[in-house]
């Protein structure tokens, strides 16, 4: 049901903004590539920086391709780009933007011959909830440990941080559509896929990344 309800909630946006951030629920594009530019800082840490292949899951209109493009990242670091989405709606917007990168309609929970990939990142996948709290938090954390499983490399994901909201009302903080994590509880988690991790909280009050390294 949770997936059902993510796809009806992002394509009830496009059908409202069409081709548009604000579709995917940004707040600017700026904001959108401020964490794309966070992402690309993983291959400093990473293993691998040259002839690399990247998975974008939740790739949504394909933007992080578009910023490897703009910031010509693809040929410095020569990068081979997939993405996956779960809205074929949303997909059809990717393939007209970008007609020659590859996307896919696929769940990676639910596809079994995934190839493996030097870096797998997702962005903003995480902040809405469609389920209750503790089965949004179960989803999460297989997430997790199958985009660590897909990895050669590492993995960098993004989350809303509970830090940038007021600590008077924690009982009402994910009462909304939004949902904001504990840097701390996604630690613990990464904590039990490797001892190879860093949290990157410096870049936005109401935001956080975190590489897994292999």
């Amino acid at each position: 049901m949770g997936k059902k309800r993510q796809i009806e909630y992002y394509e009830g946006l496009l059908a409202k903004f069409g081709a548009d951030f604000k579709t995917l629920d940004w707040n600017s594009s700026e904001s959108q590539n401020l964490r794309f530019k966070i992402f690309q800082e993983i291959l400093v840490y990473g293993r691998k920086a040259a002839d690399i292949t990247v998975l974008d899951v939740g790739c949504g209109f394909g933007d992080l391709f578009g910023f490897f493009k703009n910031e010509k990242l693809l040929s410095r670091h020569k990068i081979r780009y997939t993405g996956t989405d779960i809205s074929s709606k949303i997909l059809e917007v990717a393939r007209k933007k970008y007609p020659d990168v590859r996307f896919e309609l696929k769940d990676i929970l639910e596809a079994p011959d995934l190839p493996r990939f030097d870096y797998v990142f997702s962005s903003g996948v995480y902040n809405i909830r469609t389920t209750d709290v503790e089965s949004h938090m179960g989803w999460v954390r297989a997430m997790l440990e199958k985009m660590h499983a897909l990895a050669n490399c590492g993995v960098a994901v993004n989350f809303l941080s509970e830090g940038a909201l007021p600590l008077a009302e924690p009982e009402g903080i994910n009462a909304g559509r939004y949902f904001y994590f504990s840097p701390d509880e996604i630690i613990w988690l990464c904590r039990h896929m490797g001892s190879r991790y860093i949290l990157r909280h410096d870049y936005h009050p109401g935001d956080f990344t975190v590489y897994l390294l292999k």
